[in-house]
């Protein structure tokens, strides 16, 4: 308790508000020992649970905590919450400050003004020989391996890296109030750095519950439902950056303004969009009506009973024929009355990046229930099938990503299975840990997310 306090007094760490804020009476001043006490507790808790975890045996005393706890705030006064950076090294020497990372790594990042960004063209180096561009783990804060996998398929998506990266859309963000684009692409930095073995997306996991409240609790969420709102949120932050550079090319006379009629569109949307065609043909006048909708990621349901199927009978199962009778009936515009009518689907723009999650998590009767069915999958995937008639040309795809989650409703664990096209090697992403695998064993019979891209990179 004595050594406790000591360190707390004196403290200067920050407010729990920014310094802009604190200029009201008494009681909205926050209490800056309080603040330290409850962070010196909590990284504590979770960094002596990582050494345990691991198995290093390693003894690591308060001060050094603490310490570290400070240096993080005098390096980055800005932030409002502070972050401790994961320490299971022998000492406090690595670099905590982001700006200092990129400064100091060679080859990987170069923030000069003009300097081009391309991770295929000019392949990363590592600075430190435990850690590779790109295959760099990320620490489990409580429950979060369902972010963990979903965020290690999206560091392999390689058009998407590499225009995020772009010191264009960097320069950008850095002028925006755009919370989740800036953390998240801090995030994929430093798993592209390869500087170390493994980072903390704590920053990220921090900043979505402002957004999406329901990841707030250390509790496991659905990984499909995190990408589905994650991409979101990306989308709506790079919407802000191509409306602020529209707003200003509108300012500058002869200035291309090309971009003015895209504001709606991002790199989020150019790559994961696409479009579905409903057609409804009405049964009793024979009358046809056509709907348009706009996904980023497919539910497939999965075939009742089947212990054993394929990728292609879920997508025929998603695509099939459905009857609308009784209270489903569908409102005619010919007839003016509820009518029986068919609804056939099909695919109308198919997206650069297509997203299949499977529906293993449903109910039988009244229970829920996981269904278990070992759904196979091939390197290459055939959509033509499923195209409508106003797509005239062959749509095959190439896996380069899975999520898989292993595991019952109340109890599961997710990881990642991803291509790294750089250094063109297969790699499985459980947390922290990290294992080079061969491509064989990409299919598994408990993949519940598959990643697909029309071009190969």
């Amino acid at each position: 308790k004595s050594e406790l306090t000591a360190h707390l007094q004196g403290w200067t760490g920050p407010a729990l508000l920014p310094l802009p804020d604190l200029r009201g009476s008494g009681p909205d001043t926050f209490m800056p020992g309080f603040w330290a006490a409850l962070h010196t507790v909590c990284i504590n808790t979770f960094v002596l649970h990582t050494l345990r975890r691991q198995a290093s045996g390693r003894t690591v005393p308060l001060p050094e905590f603490t310490r570290a706890l400070a240096s993080q705030l005098a390096a980055d006064g800005s932030m409002a919450v502070p972050v401790l950076p994961r320490l299971n090294s022998c000492s406090n020497q690595e670099t905590t400050s982001l700006s200092k990372q990129r400064s100091n790594t060679n080859g990987c990042f170069q923030m000069m003004e003009g300097t081009s960004y391309n991770l295929r063209s000019r392949p990363c180096t590592p600075s430190n020989t435990q850690g590779k561009p790109g295959v760099v783990g990320l620490d489990n804060i409580g429950n979060s391996c369902y972010f963990n996998a979903v965020m290690q398929c999206l560091c392999s998506t390689m058009p998407f890296v590499e225009d995020l990266l772009s010191q264009e859309t960097r320069r950008e963000l850095a002028k925006c109030e755009c919370r989740i684009a800036q953390v998240f692409v801090q995030l994929l930095e430093r798993m592209w750095q390869g500087s170390s073995p493994s980072c903390s997306p704590v920053q990220v996991m921090a900043a979505l519950p402002s957004i999406f409240p329901q990841f707030g609790s250390y509790t496991q969420q659905d990984a499909q439902e995190l990408l589905l709102h994650l991409l979101d949120a990306l989308h709506e932050d790079l919407k802000k950056v191509a409306k602020r550079q529209m707003h200003l090319s509108r300012k500058q006379p002869g200035k291309n303004q090309s971009r003015s009629s895209k504001t709606e569109s991002t790199i989020v949307s150019d790559l994961f969009e696409g479009q579905l065609n409903y057609l409804t043909s009405f049964l009793h006048c024979g009358h046809e009506a056509r709907n348009n909708q706009t996904f980023t990621i497919l539910s497939l349901p999965i075939p009742n009973d089947n212990k054993k199927c394929s990728i292609q009978d879920c997508l025929s199962l998603f695509f099939e024929e459905t009857v609308l009778t009784g209270a489903e009936q569908s409102d005619c515009s010919d007839c003016g009355r509820r009518r029986e009518a068919t609804v056939q689907t099909y695919l109308n723009k198919p997206p650069e990046i297509l997203i299949l999650h499977l529906k293993r998590f449903g109910c039988k009767g009244r229970k829920q229930v996981k269904l278990s069915a070992n759904v196979s999958f091939s390197m290459e995937l055939d959509i033509t099938p499923f195209l409508s008639s106003s797509v005239r040309r062959r749509s095959s795809y190439h896996l380069y990503a899975v999520v898989i989650h292993r595991g019952n409703l109340d109890m599961g664990h997710y990881t990642a299975l991803c291509y790294n096209s750089v250094l063109e090697t297969w790699h499985w992403f459980d947390d922290s840990l990290v294992r080079e695998v061969h491509g064989s064993v990409v299919q598994s019979p408990d993949a519940y997310v598959l990643f697909y891209s029309c071009k190969p990179f």
